[in-house]
């Protein structure tokens, strides 16, 4: 299971320039911590690497923050996965350094570590020089030549719990040959032994016990020794001796090589300089020689197209070349003459428009005044747009105009009825007539009123009381012909009508009372009966006359109301008429005609109106139509003359004239081109030829190149022949080496002749002193056995078993020592096999990395130097060219991307091995990096953010920016 640790927060008591720190730390994992103080922020990133990963071990590091006897304290908060983590640590600076025993505590969720060897094993057992090299990303870095071959070392220690096998294997071989001088020592005691044994023999020799034949035996031995001593020296010695002809001879051969190559120089001619000179310029020759036969002839004819392009168009080709006519300027043009095109169809459209109304016009206006003249002879326009033709102001008309009909009705009726109330009354005047006729022929002398107010007095008192009730028949008809009167006198029509009728029928029923009244009393009295009935005839007469004269009156009343009315409603309409603005009808039956004639009349004003108007905005829009075509065609105009071109007629041609120009123009610039072109060529041959060539000469290319390959070939000869000679020389050094010997053979012998016959004499000698040498040993080696046999059983006995012993003991420190050497051997094999498993990968991540910023690299590899005592890591750049820089020969700036790539893969290798994700502590590691590589490297770090945290400390505005724009949080560190 992975963790991670984050970091929240940082106090620092007492920590160099540090005190009373107390730094809180955003949630994120790309986090920069930014001050101006360069000693400030590098102190802070030590702080947290103390913190993590411990002390530095080195004593100029550690007095840097304190000076012996003082404590530094700092302690962080953070996170270990979702644990809680607290680290709290005080350093005590000793002399020396720091103490091994500072004070120490990690919490993790609760749990309690007092000691950094457990708090290290939680993080995964890496030792702490590595957690330091690998998360502690210095921008000083790129000034350590080996820093990255230390964080390799280290990244193997890693690999095999803190401790890199090839120190165990240095330890085993300083074992191993301690080893072997112990059994050398060993050997020293058993040559002691042997001293003994070989005194105890001669002790034995002195009793007599095969004294004779031992010490006959060890003289022999002894004889036998010196000659194989003397055969020894004299085997080295013509070993030496074969050595030293071997090189001599090979001395010899190179001298003759060289003096060969010698004679070889001093044979080959001295070159002139001047052509010396020219044959180190033949790659420009043949480039001009190149230009001649492929090129030149190509401008030519460039050259000639464009003259004849400018004659077509009648001027210059530099008129032509100085023509700067782009694709924009042709957009443009293009644009323009596709609006002068459409101005132009705007304006045929409104002039269409504008033929179109003015033939409409008359039209419009003839039957305007046809509607006008319905109207009236002196109707105008004016006066039928003054008419107020709304629906309200024709509601009003025609009520008004229903009022009349509805009033002349009334006035007919009313006519109607006077005229039968008059015919009424001449019938009643008829009926009075005849009555005061009848009334007349008794001759009373008196009225017939007068005769029947007197003669009440005469009747008897049935009689009276009939006629009281005649009388009083007629008081309902009185009433109604009151109420008649009343009535239409008030304007009250209808009631007065009803009154009238009433009137009339109750009068009709009161006479035939009477009569009836009259006729019951003829038989008493029958005389007084008949002037009483002519007298109430006479009466009823009269008062049929009054009756009808009052209807009459009436209907006379009612008629006038019924003008009044009529005369009331026709004021009425000529009132609404004229303030509709209408004339007044003459006759009410024309209103209806006057409201359509008017209404055709307002809709022929209105067209006329609308013609009118549409005309006058066809006039308007043609004018402006035809002033947009003469702006268009002089904004084409003035841009055909600021492109120094001139105006076709028509101008809508504009764009032909621009593409032939344009076409002209491009093929002018080649031929500019050409001829420049040409002229440089020409310019470049007579500079190159120039010290070759006398003043006016022709210049023969081919010839001139021919002699400098001749001239560069004799040149190449003779620095080969320097080169050769330098070598053979150095050869020869290298085989005479300060060997005096040697030196005297090359003096003795001067042939290599000479030399193989001495060396095959001294190769005939050695062998005979080879073959002497074995034949000695093995005889050494019979005697020994019959030294072996002759000896004393109980010396010999007591000495074979502390011979015995030491030899055992010789033997297992033999074998202890062969031990050591195969463990020391296997440790080997197994941290190149180390190397093989890891490195590959580790070495692949870091060359993508590092590719990613500096894409000229093709990778990185890594090779052991075979001749450093603990064969030490060399990082090797291979570029793309296919070249390769060692590490220790780039620039600054590429050594710190390499070595933030190599931190970047090794730290992710370790936490995937260990499970822990460290947070990288990164001190201004861009402030090397050039602008294109720092952009690459902050976002390499913005990537590593995504698994770990990372926290940049920087002093740099550059390295803040690039942060801030990869997602960092910043966070101010004050001075």
């Amino acid at each position: 299971m992975s963790q991670e640790l984050n970091i929240s927060n940082l106090r620092v008591k007492k920590f160099g320039g540090l005190t009373n720190l107390n730094l809180t730390l955003p949630n994120s994992k790309l986090i920069t911590v930014f001050g101006s103080n360069e000693a400030g922020k590098s102190t802070l990133a030590e702080a947290i690497m103390w913190l993590i990963a411990g002390p530095s071990a080195s004593k100029s590091e550690i007095q840097r923050f304190g000076e012996a006897g003082e404590a530094l304290v700092a302690e962080l908060e953070g996170l270990l996965e979702k644990s809680p983590l607290v680290l709290k640590a005080e350093f005590k600076i000793l002399g020396q350094g720091v103490s091994a025993r500072s004070p120490f505590e990690a919490q993790i969720g609760g749990a309690v570590l007092l000691s950094r060897e457990a708090w290290i094993a939680t993080l995964g057992g890496t030792s702490s020089e590595s957690i330091r090299a690998v998360h502690r990303i210095d921008g000083a870095d790129g000034h350590q030549v080996d820093q990255g071959e230390q964080v390799l070392e280290l990244a193997s220690q890693g690999m095999f719990g803190g401790v890199d096998p090839r120190v165990v294997d240095a330890n085993l071989v300083k074992q191993a040959r301690a080893l072997s001088t112990g059994t050398a020592a060993g050997k020293r005691s058993v040559a002691n032994i042997r001293t003994e044994i070989q005194a105890v023999e001669a002790a034995l020799a002195e009793v007599g016990k095969n004294a004779d034949d031992y010490l006959a035996t060890k003289n022999e031995q002894s004889e036998t020794q010196s000659k194989v001593k003397q055969a020894t020296e004299n085997k080295l010695r013509l070993s030496s001796e074969r050595d030293a002809l071997e090189s001599a001879r090979q001395a010899c051969v190179i001298s003759h090589r060289k003096t060969s190559l010698e004679e070889n120089l001093a044979s080959l001619e001295q070159v002139e300089p001047n052509w010396a000179a020219i044959a180190n310029q033949i790659p420009d020759l043949l480039a001009l020689q190149e230009f001649s036969r492929n090129q030149e002839p190509q401008f030519n004819e460039q050259i000639r197209r464009g003259e004849d392009a400018a004659q077509a168009l009648g001027v210059s080709v530099e008129q032509l070349a100085s023509l700067t006519l782009t694709h924009e300027d042709s957009v443009t043009l293009t644009n323009s003459v596709a609006a002068l095109a459409q101005s132009q169809s705007t304006e045929r459209e409104c002039l269409t428009e504008q033929a179109a109304a003015e033939a409409a016009l008359p039209v419009v206006i003839h039957l305007q005044d046809q509607a006008l003249g319905a109207v009236g002879e002196h109707t105008t326009p004016a006066t039928v747009l003054a008419a107020d033709l709304g629906a309200k102001s024709q509601g009003q008309i025609l009520a008004a105009h229903t009022h009349i009909d509805q009033s002349t009705a009334a006035l007919d009726a009313a006519q109607d009825e006077s005229r039968a109330a008059s015919a009424d009354v001449q019938v009643a005047q008829e009926a009075q007539r005849q009555a005061l006729a009848n009334w007349a022929q008794f001759n009373t002398g008196t009225t017939p009123q007068s005769w029947l107010s007197d003669g009440q007095f005469r009747q008897p008192p049935p009689a009276t009381a009939s006629a009281s009730g005649g009388v009083a028949r007629f008081i309902p008809a009185v009433i109604l012909g009151a109420v008649a009167v009343a009535g239409f006198a008030l304007g009250q029509l209808i009631l007065g009508l009803l009154a009238v009728a009433g009137f009339l029928v109750t009068l009709v029923l009161a006479v035939r009372g009477h009569a009836d009244s009259a006729v019951s009393t003829t038989g008493s009295q029958t005389d007084l009966s008949s002037v009483t009935s002519a007298a109430n005839a006479a009466s009823e007469a009269a008062l049929a006359l009054s009756a009808q004269q009052s209807n009459l009156l009436a209907r006379q009343a009612a008629q006038a109301l019924a003008e009044q009315g009529r005369r009331a409603a026709q004021s009425s309409l000529d009132s609404t008429l004229q303030q509709a603005g209408f004339p007044s009808a003459v006759n009410p039956a024309e209103v209806n005609s006057l409201l359509a004639n008017y209404q055709e009349a307002r809709g022929a004003v209105d067209a006329v109106n609308a013609a009118q108007v549409r005309l006058t905005k066809a006039q308007a829009a043609s004018t402006a139509a035809a002033a947009l075509v003469q702006n268009a065609e002089r904004g084409i105009r003035d841009q055909l003359a600021s492109l120094r071109l001139p105006a076709p007629s028509p101008i809508s041609a504009a764009t032909d004239t621009f593409g032939k120009f344009h076409a002209a123009a491009e093929q002018a610039s080649l031929a500019v081109h050409a001829a420049t072109s040409v002229d440089i060529h020409r310019q470049q041959l007579e500079t190159l030829c120039k010290p070759v060539v006398q003043p006016g000469q022709v210049i023969d290319l081919a010839a001139i190149l021919s002699a400098a390959e001749l001239t560069r070939e004799t040149q190449t000869q003779r620095t080969q022949l320097v080169e050769r000679i330098r070598e053979q020389d150095q050869a020869l050094q290298d085989q005479i080496e300060g060997s005096e010997r040697v030196s005297a053979l090359l003096a003795q012998y001067s042939e290599v002749d000479q030399f193989s016959l001495q060396q095959a004499a001294v190769e005939s000698e050695f062998a005979q002193v080879d073959a002497e040498l074995t034949d000695l040993t093995t005889e050494s080696g019979s005697i020994n056995q019959r030294i072996k046999d002759l000896s004393i059983e109980g010396q010999i006995a007591s000495l074979n078993e502390q011979l015995s012993a030491l030899s055992e003991e010789q033997s297992e420190a033999a074998v202890n020592a062969a031990v050591y050497a195969v463990a020391a051997l296997l440790l080997s094999e197994q941290a190149d096999l180390a190397d093989q498993q890891n490195q590959p990968k580790l070495i692949e991540r870091t060359s993508e990395l590092a590719r990613s910023v500096a894409p000229s690299w093709a990778g990185v590899r890594v090779i052991r130097d075979s001749e450093s005592t603990n064969n030490k890591a060399k990082l090797i750049i291979d570029l793309e060219n296919g070249a390769f820089i060692p590490a220790n020969q780039l620039s600054t700036g590429a050594r710190a991307v390499l070595y933030l790539a190599l931190r970047l893969a090794v730290a992710d290798e370790q936490s995937s091995r260990t499970g822990v994700w460290l947070p990288l502590i990164c001190d201004d590691p861009l402030v090397h990096l050039d602008d294109e590589r720092a952009p690459q490297a902050m976002a390499l770090l913005a990537k590593a953010a995504q698994n770990r945290q990372v926290i940049l400390l920087t002093c740099n505005k550059r390295s803040l920016d690039l942060a801030e724009q990869a997602g960092a949080q910043t966070l101010s560190l004050s001075d």
